[in-house]
């Protein structure tokens, strides 16, 4: 009994002096670190514009329907032109008449009217003259007893009406004078400048006959464009009237991704965040876009309990033509995104951390051999390798807690 208690005792005091263990230290060197969001959105197009009659007529010719893949500056249809080539004769007729007429004007001084009123006031000029002349030698011929009494106020009556009728002209040629100037002028100007623009206006408008297609799209109903009701389609000979829908198309030359993340994950989505596209109908090809739209406001759900769902938009990188034919709105795509980025990130493993009150300490040395020290960090993002960690340089931790050197 007494040789068992010393042979424990000799095996306690061996286990109480055996050395502390010695600590495992780790190199730490700077590495990128990223860190993603999955999500899963569509494809929608940027733009969906509607595509309206230029003029009230005929649809003459129907080159798309809906569903179609179109170019850009492909003839979509085209208009039967009779009626607004009636209202562009009629037009230029109006702009004749109005240029005439200001012509006539500018030259007023010199125009018929004006000529035949200067005309007619010379030839009283010259009767009243002769009168006057007549007149004068009655008068003569009357004081020396040659002539009558009568004939001599025949002749003043005669002469007085002549100063009348000049008179009269006067007034006439003063009259036409002022119908050259003024308000005349300005409303005969004013009419030429609204007929100038009424033929201008239906000359581009005729120039429309043909609707091509504004951008590289997709024909879709104009319902879906207007996000109104059900719209009857057009057709080969339908009579339509000026800026009535005809065609809806999306561009598909942008496309965009709407999606939704939970409420998990919306704060770490901000706009500008990279984001790398993959789906079903492009496999090998993946696409490049950006974080475009964050929503603040929580999408409406038939259950309270549920998480509450965020809408999210995505920007997608100009699509090459063969891609823009392959890629299609309504697709689905899976979306990578990139949440944060450090290209020179120190990531340590938590054992090396400890917490010293409100402080995070690493245990650091440069190097083998070199002077331990306590390192007080601030503590990033964590990932399946380990804690990013701030207010550390490229060196050595240790895993447990070594003494001072």
């Amino acid at each position: 009994m007494l040789i068992a208690l010393i042979g424990a005792a000799l095996i306690v005091k061996k286990v109480a002096i055996a050395p502390p263990p010695a600590p495992q230290w780790v190199s730490v060197q700077t590495k990128p670190m990223t860190l993603h969001i999955g999500l899963v959105g569509k494809f929608e197009p940027i733009q969906t514009i509607v595509l309206n009659a230029p003029f009230e007529g005929v649809i003459q010719s129907l080159e798309a329907e809906q569903g179609q893949w179109v170019q850009k500056g492909q003839a979509l249809l085209s208009m039967d032109p009779t009626l607004i080539e009636l209202q562009l004769r009629e037009a230029l007729s109006g702009q004749l008449k109005a240029q005439r007429t200001v012509h006539e004007l500018n030259n007023w001084e010199n125009g018929t009217q004006v000529t035949r009123a200067r005309r007619a006031l010379r030839t009283a000029d010259i009767s009243l003259s002769n009168l006057e002349g007549r007149l004068r030698e009655n008068r003569h011929l009357f004081e020396r007893g040659i002539i009558a009494r009568n004939e001599l106020d025949e002749l003043e009556q005669q002469t007085k009406l002549q100063r009348l009728e000049r008179s009269s002209a006067q007034n006439e040629l003063n009259a036409l004078l002022d119908e050259g100037k003024g308000q005349a002028r300005q409303i005969a100007e004013m009419e030429l400048t609204n007929a100038t623009v009424r033929y201008e206006q239906l000359q581009q408008l005729i120039a429309k006959q043909v609707v091509v297609a504004p951008f590289t799209g997709v024909i879709v109903p104009v319902n879906a464009a207007q996000g109104a009701g059900v719209t009857p389609l057009v057709q080969t000979g339908s009579r339509v009237s000026q800026n009535q829908a005809l065609l809806g198309l999306a561009n598909t030359e942008t496309l965009k991704i709407v999606t939704t993340a939970s409420e998990l994950d919306i704060n770490q989505l901000q706009p500008g965040q990279r984001v790398e596209i993959l789906g079903d109908g492009f496999l090998g090809e993946p696409l490049l876009g950006h974080v475009q739209a964050v929503g603040n406001l929580a999408l409406p759900s038939d259950d309270p309990g549920d998480s509450a769902l965020f809408p999210v938009t995505l920007s997608v990188a100009a699509l090459t033509p063969g891609q823009a034919k392959r890629i299609r709105p309504g697709m689905s795509a899976r979306l990578n995104i990139t949440t944060y980025h450090n290209e020179q990130a120190i990531i340590v493993a938590p054992e090396a951390i400890s917490q010293e009150g409100s402080e995070m300490v690493v245990i650091y040395r440069k190097g083998e051999g070199q002077p331990i020290e306590r390192r007080i960090v601030e503590v990033g993002h964590a990932n399946a390798e380990g804690v990013e960690v701030f207010g550390l340089a490229p060196g050595q931790v240790s895993l447990g807690s070594p003494s001072r050197e």
